[in-house]
C-alpha cells in the first residue's frame, strides 16, 4: 500500500514541478549565500555575515514550506482511493496514508536541512555549524505536521485547489505574530516565531495541537461518508 501511494506521488506530473522546486530553492539559496567579498573580509566580519544567511534563510523557508506541503498533499483525498477503502477498510486506508505523508514530510525535511547547511559550507568562508539550526528545523517540521493535517482534515478532491490558502495563512499569521509578537496569536495558531519558539513549552503546545488534529482526523474518517 505505501508503495501504491509512492508511485501515485513521485511517477506523475508531480515529481518534475517536486524536482523545478527543490532546483529552484537550491538556486535561490546559491543566490542569496555567494559573497563577492574575498575571503580575508569574510572571515573578518564572520559573525555579521553568519547572522544574515541565518534570518534570510528562515524567512525563505518559512515562504517555501508551506507551498511544498500543499503540492505535496492537495492530491490526498483522490476518486481512485474509494474502491481501495471499500476492501481495506476506511481507518487502514487513513493511517496508511497519515504515515505515507509524515515519511515523506521527514524525508522532505532531512534534504531541507542538509542542503541549508552543505551549500553555504562548500560556497562561503564564514559559515560555522551551529545546533541552533536544529530547533528552526524541527520547529518548521511541527509546523510542517499542523499544516498536512489541516490538509488531511479540510481540503477534500472538489476543492483541492483551496489549499493554496492553507499556505497563504501559514505565511500572513507568521508575519503577523512576528510584528506583533501577541501571545494569544501564538495561542490561536503555533507556528514558528523567532520570538515564541525559543521557550520549551512552545514544542509541548505544538505537539498537543498535533494531538488535537489527530483526534480530529480519527473523527472524521469514522464518520463521513465515502
Amino acid at each position: 500500500m505505501i508503495k501504491y501511494f509512492y508511485m501515485h506521488l513521485f511517477y506523475s506530473k508531480k515529481r518534475v514541478i517536486l524536482i523545478l522546486g527543490l532546483l529552484v530553492w537550491i538556486g535561490l539559496m546559491i543566490l542569496f549565500v555567494y559573497s563577492s567579498e574575498q575571503i580575508v573580509e569574510q572571515r573578518l566580519y564572520r559573525a555579521y555575515n553568519q547572522l544574515y544567511y541565518e534570518q534570510t534563510m528562515s524567512n525563505l523557508i518559512i515562504i517555501i514550506y508551506p507551498f511544498l506541503i500543499v503540492l505535496l498533499m492537495m492530491d490526498h483525498d483522490q476518486a481512485h482511493l474509494k474502491p481501495m477503502i471499500s476492501y481495506f477498510g476506511r481507518t487502514y486506508i487513513a493511517l496508511i496514508k497519515l504515515f505515507f505523508y509524515v515519511l515523506v514530510l521527514t524525508w522532505f525535511f532531512c534534504l531541507f536541512f542538509m542542503i541549508y547547511h552543505i551549500i553555504p559550507f562548500y560556497l562561503t568562508a564564514y559559515y560555522t555549524y551551529k545546533a541552533s539550526s536544529i530547533f528552526l528545523f524541527l520547529n518548521l517540521y511541527l509546523d510542517g505536521l499542523m499544516l498536512a493535517l489541516m490538509i488531511l482534515i479540510l481540503i477534500k478532491d472538489k476543492h483541492k485547489h483551496f489549499a493554496i490558502l492553507i499556505a497563504l495563512f501559514y505565511i500572513l499569521s507568521n508575519w503577523l505574530i512576528e510584528d506583533q509578537q501577541n501571545i494569544y496569536l501564538f495561542y490561536l495558531f503555533p507556528q514558528f516565531s523567532s520570538f515564541f519558539s525559543t521557550i520549551t513549552l512552545a514544542y509541548i503546545y505544538k505537539m498537543c495541537y498535533i494531538c488535537l488534529g489527530l483526534t480530529i482526523y480519527a473523527y472524521q474518517i469514522n464518520f463521513e461518508a465515502l
